[in-house]
């Protein structure tokens, strides 16, 4: 064999580095300590090469605790010794929202640029459970990276190590996917004898040659937590192998020889589209999408917080000049979220310990993304001035400008609010909802120390509000006088106090009234729904009419506690507390819909073990009508689920009783096909899965899920293997919706969700929901469903989740499956993300904020995210189809050039903007970043 021929062996040394788990963070890192202490010593001594697993983070964790040897860890990595990143850490793919996959990136690249050090090219993704389809879709768009590297998830079907791989059969771009059939620690813990090692690197390479269609073979000498191996520099120098080369370093070198030789030898490498999802060949460890399920909830909240509230409404106020944008909270709120969305984390398959710190980190996230929100809504109420009518600032922060946002507010009792008129003058009902009275301060005193109270009263102001009207009245009992004090927030009117306090002094004097009943209060306050469309991500200033000009007729809408009609459906609850739904559009009855299924779960956090039976006992089923107006009602509904209460101790069957008290507010629109559901329980039962179920009058082999920059069609029913690691399974992960069109009718339905990613078309007829999941173990082996471990075996009490109280958010609609894919993608965005409303009482705003920053003629075309970074705005964009698209884009005046560019900043394209307007055309599924200047 010639020199060129030679199979060339590729040892690289690495670890992989799950920063908590089975430890808690702060155990883990003592380990990450030890392990670069002993591999800068080994780096100061001979020439080695090591992989920091993919992940920039690290190094913040090192340095925390080895300030002193920053600058020589830097410099082995700059030397091109050491690898790390392209990610800021490993990501879970499918629990986390769309942004976090492009911020995660982002922060990885702004951390080498301050460290000035290179990061790996490559999109290392070596544990995942398994692979979205917006991998190949985000790195090929949006990075310089040409490969990726996989292990769980790959199908039987892709049987070669190298295979290129697109997001979509029609999408342009692609990456060159190295795929490791053995994992990423192929080769971890070689042995430290020549002869042993010699023997077992030419067996890890007979393993992959069935997989290699050109020589050249990758060992990832490395798995969990595992340190440098000393004896391999020494020993590996001394191997030969016939007709071999062998050689320690990094992927980067690895990776140009393999598309060198396939390059060379003409192989034409077979192309791969879509996500990867198969459980023959690695354990998928799907289950996990419902394992801890308020991970799940807190993780979609915060990014909907940080994405569709504070950077947006901070962006417009910076535009204006007005404020300035936070970039560092921002950014730190979103390195707290990123650094709760490992698998390991995310996933809630960690011991309970870990879990519990991920809260902190939640906290923060939430709490200056609200903090954000609050200042700016503070600074736009503070800037305001006088005017005959009260009005609305509504944000709406979806790509939707025709389906109908809600719209809720509040303002002082003393106006009666009748219709909302938007900016073009059409008139909106609105729903009184409820009233308030925000108290600050209530109690009864005596004379003397109402005498002593008033004496120290600095002036108008009290604390941090101010005495707007103040009311003295007698009592019912003769013998007490009740004040009343009117605060705000800010200074209305003339009140004078000086003016009260002389008059309580006499009446004190008086000794007329022998205690005073004192009530300190903001005000009765009144909330209102109204429900009309306005223009995407922009603010819509909106007036409070007193007096409504004109009155239409209302379509039908009839309400009793059991039945409901709009133009819609015919809708009537069961005695079960299941409803049958007649859809009007179709014709198509819907019957025992939300019903409630319960397995037993003998498995553990990663898979679930079915367990029968299935069917709780439903009980003292109660409903009343809550609200009840022109534009919805609401039905309060209450029952008692029965279940078992746990799995015996041989987990063969299920064994005593748990009563699981259940919740469920339905709202019914007049006008709007969505029905929305709010389900509040307490779980009181271990070992177990509970879902909300609707059966559909239809099969259908195939879902249209939302999953990361679009919509995926999966077949419902998993693929049948007679071997496999981990049974398949009909689960799926979902982001805002499922859709189930009916083949062979006109029928359709799309179930939506907040935070619950978790969902199956069971048996293609059954569509199941998972509230919770409830398990006692990290890993076990002892069901069929996964025979083999997936971590250690340790219990984990905490993720039986008893006596937790949970609200889950969720909604559907019947409709025509003739209704466009854009119409399910506004429906969910709607849902999810209601319109932040700003009231100004008898005033407006001085800044108008309501020009319209963005619009987008073709709505196939969606906004992801805009922003300020760089001190430029900068919005993220993607095609919602599968064909090349075009759509007209319009944007503020103020901007004159707009770039794409990669997440790193490099500049991909630059053009001219004229006069707010250009056309911008889209490949499938094709993202785009802009930055305007």
């Amino acid at each position: 064999m010639t020199e060129k021929n030679k199979d060339t062996i590729f040892i690289v040394p690495s670890t992989h580095w799950d920063r908590e788990w089975y430890l808690p963070f702060q155990s883990f890192r003592t380990q990450l300590v030890h392990l670069i202490d002993k591999l800068l010593e080994r780096l100061s001594k001979q020439e080695y090469f090591f992989m920091l697993d993919g992940q920039t983070i690290i190094l913040e964790d090192y340095f925390e605790i080895r300030p002193e040897r920053k600058e020589e860890l830097l410099t082995h990595i700059r030397n091109g010794k050491i690898d790390v990143g392209p990610w800021y850490l490993l990501p879970d793919e499918w629990l986390v929202g769309q942004e976090s996959l492009v911020r995660n990136l982002e922060m990885s690249f702004d951390l080498a640029n301050e460290l000035e050090i290179s990061l790996m090219n490559i999109g290392y993704l070596p544990d995942q459970f398994g692979h979205t389809r917006a991998i190949p879709q985000l790195l090929a768009d949006l990075t310089s990276f040409d490969a990726t590297m996989i292990w769980r998830g790959v199908g039987p079907e892709i049987t070669t190590v190298p295979f290129i791989w697109k997001s979509h059969q029609n999408a342009k771009t692609s990456l060159l996917c190295n795929y490791m059939p053995f994992g990423y620690g192929n080769a971890a813990s070689l042995p430290d004898k020549l002869t042993e090692l010699k023997d077992t690197i030419k067996q890890k390479v007979e393993e992959l040659k069935p997989f290699s269609p050109v020589n050249t073979y990758l060992l990832m000498n490395g798995t969990d937590h595992q340190l440098p191996q000393k004896h391999l520099i020494d020993l590996v120098p001394k191997i030969k192998i016939e007709n071999s080369r062998i050689k320690i370093s990094l992927l980067d070198e690895y990776l140009q020889q393999l598309k060198k030789n396939i390059a060379k030898e003409n192989y034409p490498a077979p192309i791969y589209s879509g996500e990867f999802r198969s459980s023959v060949r690695a354990p998928l460890l799907q289950d996990t999408y419902s394992s801890r399920m308020w991970i799940k909830q807190w993780d979609n909240k915060i990014e909907d917080l940080l994405v569709h509230y504070a950077e947006p409404i901070q962006t417009y106020l910076h535009l204006q000049k007005q404020l300035d944008y936070p970039v560092s909270y921002l950014k730190l709120a979103w390195k707290w979220l990123l650094k709760n969305q490992p698998h390991d984390s995310i996933c809630g398959c960690s011991v309970d310990q870990t879990h519990e710190e991920m809260k902190t980190r939640y906290y923060w996230a939430e709490d200056i993304a609200n903090n954000q929100i609050s200042e700016a809504i503070e600074h736009i109420h503070k800037n305001r001035e006088d005017s005959k009518e009260s009005s609305l600032l509504a944000f709406n922060p979806t790509n939707s400008s025709e389906i109908p946002n809600l719209v809720e507010f509040s303002i002082s009792a003393k106006h009666e609010i009748k219709a909302i008129e938007d900016q073009s003058g059409k008139e909106f009902e609105i729903q009184p909802v409820k009233s308030s009275e925000r108290i600050f301060f209530e109690g009864t005193m005596k004379p003397f120390m109402i005498r002593a109270g008033l004496k120290i009263l600095p002036g108008r102001k009290l604390m941090d509000v101010y005495i707007n009207e103040a009311f003295i009245s007698e009592s019912s009992d003769p013998k007490t006088c009740n004040i009343t004090i009117i605060c705000g927030e800010e200074p209305i009117g003339d009140f004078n106090p000086k003016e009260m306090t002389e008059q309580v002094f006499e009446m004190v004097d008086s000794k007329k009234y022998q205690q005073y009943h004192i009530k300190i209060t903001f005000g009765s306050k009144q909330s209102y729904i109204s429900l009309l469309p306005m223009k995407a991500w922009s603010f819509n200033k909106l007036q409070l009419k007193e007096k409504v000009t004109r009155k239409e007729v209302s379509p039908q809408f009839e309400v009793t506690k059991n039945t409901i009609a709009n133009q819609f459906y015919k809708i009537t609850f069961n005695k079960n507390g299941t409803m049958n739904i007649l859809d009007k559009t179709t014709n198509t009855l819907y019957e025992q819909q939300h019903c409630f299924e319960d397995f037993g779960d003998r498995g553990d956090e990663y898979t679930f073990g079915r367990l029968g039976p299935a069917n709780p006992k439903i009980t003292k089923v109660k409903r009343k009508i809550v609200n009840n107006g022109p534009l919805f009602c609401d039905i309060q509904q209450e029952l008692i689920l029965t279940t078992f209460f746990e799995v015996d101790e041989k987990r063969e069957k299920r064994i005593g009783k748990a009563r699981i008290p259940v919740k469920t507010v339905f709202r019914f629109y007049r006008d709007i096909p969505r029905i929305d559901i709010v389900t509040t329980l307490t779980n009181t039962a271990k070992d177990h899965r509970l879902r909300i179920c609707f059966d559909l009058p239809f099969n259908s082999d195939h879902t249209l899920t939302s999953t990361h920059f679009g919509i995926v069609k999966r077949q419902s029913d998993p693929s049948k293997y007679e071997e496999f690691v981990e049974q398949p399974s009909g689960i799926q992960a979902q982001k805002r919706f499922i859709r189930i069109d009916d083949e062979k009718s006109s029928s359709s339905m799309t179930l939506f969700n907040k935070g619950l990613p978790e969902v199956e078309l069971a048996n293609k007829t059954r569509l199941a929901l998972t509230l919770i999941r409830a398990t006692g173990f990290l890993s076990r082996m002892d069901y069929p469903e996964r025979p083999i471990h997936a971590g250690p075996y340790l219990a984990t009490p905490g993720a039986q989740e008893m006596n937790e109280e949970y609200t889950f958010n969720y909604g559907l609609i019947y409709h025509n499956k003739e209704e466009p894919l854009t119409f399910t993608a506004n429906h969910s965005e709607v849902f999810a993300l209601p319109s932040k409303c700003i009231t100004f009482e008898k005033s407006e705003p001085k800044v108008d904020l309501t020009k319209t920053l963005i619009s987008i003629g073709n709505p196939i075309i969606r906004v992801s995210s805009f922003r300020i970074r760089q001190n430029k705005l900068q919005i993220l964009l993607f095609n919602l189809g599968e064909t090349v698209t075009e759509t007209e884009f319009n944007i503020s005046k103020m901007f004159l050039k707009y770039s794409e560019i990669k997440i790193d900043g490099e500049i991909k394209k630059e053009e001219t903007i004229t006069k707010g307007k250009f056309n911008l055309t889209f490949d499938p599924f094709e993202i785009k970043l802009l930055k305007f200047n």
